[in-house]
């Protein structure tokens, strides 16, 4: 797939590469009647993102960008893709994704970010 990334600190990537496997298929068997997931990463970090922004095609679990395999400093060896969302929100090094029944914070969200992250709305802190 190929979009457009924006970080939280004024800077965007326009028409990245990324290679992955669709959000869609990892919850094709998943029944949950929760709203939201908590994307998890070795070494800790957390962010939470609803379901329903993770589904229908908008988001990845990926595993090379701009043709390359993620290397450990860009996520390496894979990382979630949401891009639609700033990209703090697209976590690096992920672990797990946990199903969860109402909104929480993630580490930069319990550390003033917004709880939701949507560049185009400018929601950058809460």
């Amino acid at each position: 797939m190929t979009v457009d990334i924006h970080c939280v600190t004024h800077w965007s990537k326009l028409g990245m590469a990324w290679r992955g496997v669709p959000l869609d298929a990892i919850f094709a068997e998943v029944e949950t009647q929760y709203d939201y997931v908590m994307a998890q990463s070795f070494g800790g970090y957390t962010t939470n993102v609803p379901l329903d922004e993770l589904l229908d095609g908008q988001s990845w679990i990926a595993i090379e960008a701009d043709g390359e395999p993620l290397s450990p400093e860009h996520g390496g060896p894979a990382r979630l893709l949401v891009p639609h969302l700033y990209f703090w929100k697209s976590a690096k090094w992920i672990a797990g994704l946990r199903a969860m029944p109402d909104d929480g914070p993630g580490f930069w969200e319990q550390n003033g970010y917004h709880l939701h992250g949507d560049p185009w709305r400018e929601e950058r802190y809460s």
